[in-house]
């Protein structure tokens, strides 16, 4: 991350102030700025939430361009259970690994997932990269610091037990899997009121990929039907499939780009 100082104030996390300046990769039909809006926050329905996500639009920005690529293109990776399942097809029925992988494909695609391992033409020409900017500085939390820490265990940590029965939270919490306890943080964190009266615009953080700074933004003014959102996006630019940071990103997960 850039360094930039944080503010520790009691009854609040960490704050920093600073912009907005990075990537994100979006279907040119719904555009870079119109998130699915979430509803509010019940346990039972984070299942498919981003990290924070919270009631209202959330977008997710990388500073990198191959960040971008990297964070949309983490679940389609072939994974080491994907190729145990492929191993044993290919010695089940006698067949080469090539010719398993498509079997095991076909059968991912028949249950309605998926297909692991392949970024298909389609995926390729209904997105566009998009480059954003913020208008000016941001009020962001950042949720590595020990104050913030601090303040999440001591001010939320009594509803994340009731919640997520997690009786400590700590830096893993925040950036595992569990959605149901760091977008209930989210949640909480977006409705505070700081000490100066403002609300944050979100949370900024290191990719847990290792390709650096990303944004968690939530677009307020959007959700309370006003012009003039603080994140704009140029016209986006469309990508071959001999992108350079498409075929990097590719490589490192193992996915065949068609």
């Amino acid at each position: 991350m850039d360094a930039v100082e944080t503010t520790d104030i009691d009854g609040q996390p960490s704050l920093l102030r600073a912009p907005l300046d990075g990537y994100r990769i979006a279907t040119e039909s719904y555009g870079p700025l119109s998130p699915l809006p979430r509803g509010y926050y019940f346990r039972e329905d984070v299942g498919s939430w981003n990290r924070f996500d919270t009631p209202g639009r959330t977008i997710y920005v990388a500073r990198t361009r191959r960040g971008a690529f990297t964070e949309c293109l983490y679940d389609r990776r072939l994974d080491h259970r994907s190729r145990s399942a492929i191993t044993f097809m290919a010695d089940a029925f006698g067949e080469s690994w090539e010719e398993a992988f498509e079997r095991y494909t076909d059968e991912q695609l028949s249950l309605g997932h998926s297909a692991p391992g392949t970024l298909p033409a389609s995926w390729r020409e209904s997105r566009k990269v998009y480059e954003l900017h913020s208008t000016g500085d941001l009020v962001w939390f950042d949720l590595t610091t020990d104050h913030s820490l601090a303040y999440i265990d001591q001010v939320l940590g009594a509803e994340i037990y009731r919640t997520c029965d997690i009786a400590s939270t700590d830096a893993s919490h925040l950036t595992g899997d569990n959605r149901v306890l760091t977008t209930l943080v989210a949640t909480r964190l977006r409705a505070l009121r700081l000490q100066d009266g403002g609300q944050a615009d979100g949370i900024r953080f290191a990719s847990r990929h290792g390709i650096g700074q990303c944004w968690a933004f939530w677009m307020r003014r959007t959700d309370d039907g006003l012009d003039n959102e603080l994140v704009i996006s140029d016209d986006g630019a469309s990508f071959s499939a001999r992108d350079l940071d498409l075929n990097a990103v590719a490589k490192r997960f193992d996915i065949q780009i068609q």
